[in-house]
């Protein structure tokens, strides 16, 4: 009994130990500040405003004057996912899961309670659609830059990832209302519910040290601090009454990153800059309450089957072991990234030299001389490597403790508590500690944009447009509503009005098409015949689709991945984003 619940309690809540709210890379959508979300996301080499610190800080230099910047990204997000199958598929005994209104069967249809009264039976009803429904994710910006002279500007800001991952799916227990009644969540195996809180500065500078080459570097701090309801299970099936509740907070209280760039302009009307940012990991403390028997009854529940024979299902007792500690390592909220940018601007007027700066500022003291007022029109391109691979795995590790189950006897009595332990023993033959790994499969992925602006009255109203394109940051077959990390095309567009000559009001808004996923079960643990004899009740995926599923639930029979896979079925997201923005230039 120990080996059933050597990986019960915390295999799959470890997904959750990583704060992927945050994680970026894969999760990653092209923004970077509202008026380069409305020129396809890049804005790599063009210098408005401090968001250009994200990218590319060797361009604080080129800033015209001191920018006070603050704005957010509105994420308008629907996602659903339908699994293949019901409830019935590979259980366990006689369940009698209780979802809080009372048990159900799993096994036995049309069986009864001893005074004649009906039993539920989930046996052949099929998983129920289980879409996001968390709050509308909010992205603030805020930021400042400073001129200290012709050739150095310095800039700090708070820059959240522009991240499209989703918190919430369901209720946050781990179920999902449904025309017949509460059920067991069939995404809980991914996440229950996830709330982030998140902190960071950047700090950067810029330095021209010739009028054609500029230098940048960045310095981020960042925090998280996390807290999430995850579950996972004790064996091999998909037993419902003994699934495990994990609730787990942590925090990781400094995560380094640094920016770097270089920016030539080899012509007036050329820009070309190479960039690099790089990210800790998440290194964090973490407490975890593990409840085991989640959805049990608490008391054993008798019945009468459809042949008039008398049987009781076991009864499981939810039992509560607090203050679980341990440590977390998770991927780093930005994966390492590598961007390229060119660019071309039909100009109005010449750069300003370095040796003009001084008397350009004094001959125009109530305007913003940048490429809003110097340029007629431009066009950029940007392409981004995600080495997202760094999206690997998740690891917990703690000391080597024990946690508890209990059975309720026909009786009523309890039946006697049964220890396990946390993960797999990685200390030699003491064991002193265990570790759980949770694997990501993140791959380096491609990321190209395309834009630029028209200004229609140059210094006053600016409009953009553009695209972008970002290839599958994983493979399809390990897809889960936690980490889309799927290819998408963008439609980027957005206007700027620069009111009184120093005041930037903007607004951007993107449509990210991105691709609808089918997967089949995997061939290893194939549907039972009366499932797959009506594909159609039971949400079988048949014929063209992206794959077979390949996310598992891990157990004990099997330390790395788990033999049963949970992400067979549908997905479908879509996104759009909008963003509002006001700059004050000093």
């Amino acid at each position: 009994m120990r080996r059933l619940w050597t990986l019960s309690c915390l295999v799959w809540a470890v997904v959750a130990l990583g704060p992927q709210r945050v994680a970026a890379g894969g999760n990653e959508f092209p923004a970077n500040g509202t008026r380069n979300l409305g020129r396809g996301g890049g804005g790599l080499t063009r210098a408005d405003d401090p968001t250009l610190m994200l990218r590319n800080p060797a361009l604080l230099a080129d800033l015209w004057d001191d920018v006070a910047y603050t704005g957010m990204h509105v994420l308008l997000a629907k996602s659903c996912f339908q699994a293949t199958g019901a409830y019935g598929w590979n259980p366990s005994g006689d369940d009698a899961p209780d979802f809080g209104q009372g048990p159900v069967l799993v096994n036995l249809t049309n069986a009864t309670q001893p005074n004649g009264e009906p039993l539920p039976s989930i046996r052949d009803e099929p998983y129920p659609r289980v879409c996001y429904d968390g709050p509308i994710p909010v992205l603030p910006n805020v930021a400042l830059s400073m001129k200290l002279s012709p050739k150095i500007g310095v800039g700090l800001g708070f820059f959240p990832p522009d991240n499209a991952a989703l918190s919430q799916w369901g209720n946050r227990d781990g179920t999902v209302d449904t025309p017949n009644g509460r059920r067991a969540s069939p995404t809980r195996w991914f996440r229950g519910h996830l709330n982030t809180s998140y902190f960071s500065a950047l700090g950067a500078i810029g330095y021209r040290p010739v009028s054609w080459l500029r230098f940048g570097l960045g310095f981020q701090w960042a925090l998280v601090v996390y807290s999430t309801t995850q579950f996972t299970r004790p064996t091999a099936t998909r037993s419902l009454a003994s699934d495990v509740r994990v609730d787990v907070t942590g925090r990781d209280l400094f995560i380094p990153g640094v920016i770097a760039s270089v920016h030539a302009t080899p012509l007036d009307s050329l820009d070309i800059a190479l960039s690099f940012k790089w990210s800790d990991r998440v290194e964090s403390r973490a407490k975890l309450d593990i409840t085991t028997s989640y959805f049990g009854a608490g008391r054993a529940v008798p019945y009468v089957d459809s042949d008039g024979i008398a049987g009781t299902a076991p009864g499981l007792l939810p039992l509560r072991s607090d203050n679980r500690l341990g440590n977390v390592s998770s991927p780093p909220i930005w994966v390492p990234q590598l961007a390229l940018g060119i660019r071309y601007a039909d100009r109005l007027s010449p750069r300003v030299k370095d040796d003009n700066w001084q008397s350009a500022h004094a001959a125009a003291p109530h305007s913003v001389q940048d490429a809003m007022a110097t340029e007629r029109w431009d066009i950029e391109a940007n392409a981004v490597v995600f080495f997202n691979a760094a999206n690997d795995v998740s690891r917990f590790v703690s000391a080597s403790e024990t946690v508890n189950t209990q059975s309720v006897r026909p009786d009523g009595t309890p039946g006697l508590p049964l220890m396990a332990y946390v993960g797999q023993c990685t200390g030699g033959s003491e064991c002193p500690q265990r570790e759980v790994p949770t694997y990501l499969h993140g791959k380096t992925q491609f990321a190209l944009s395309l834009g630029g602006d028209y200004n229609i009255i140059p210094g006053m109203l600016a409009v953009r447009g553009g695209l972008s394109y970002e290839t599958n940051g994983q493979d399809p077959a390990y897809l889960n509503v936690t980490n889309y990390m799927l290819g998408r095309t963008g439609l980027h567009v957005g206007a700027t009005w620069r009111i009184a000559g120093s005041t930037d009001l903007s607004i951007g808004y993107a449509h990210f098409f991105q691709k609808d996923v089918a997967l089949t079960v995997n061939p290893s643990r194939p549907l039972e015949p009366r499932y797959a004899a009506d594909p159609g009740k039971y949400n079988v995926v048949t014929g063209e689709n992206d794959g077979v599923a390949r996310f598992a639930i891990p157990d004990a029979a099997d330390s790395v991945e788990g033999p049963l896979f949970a992400n067979a079925g549908t997905f479908y997201y879509h996104l759009d984003v909008v963003s509002l923005s006001l700059a004050q230039h000093f």
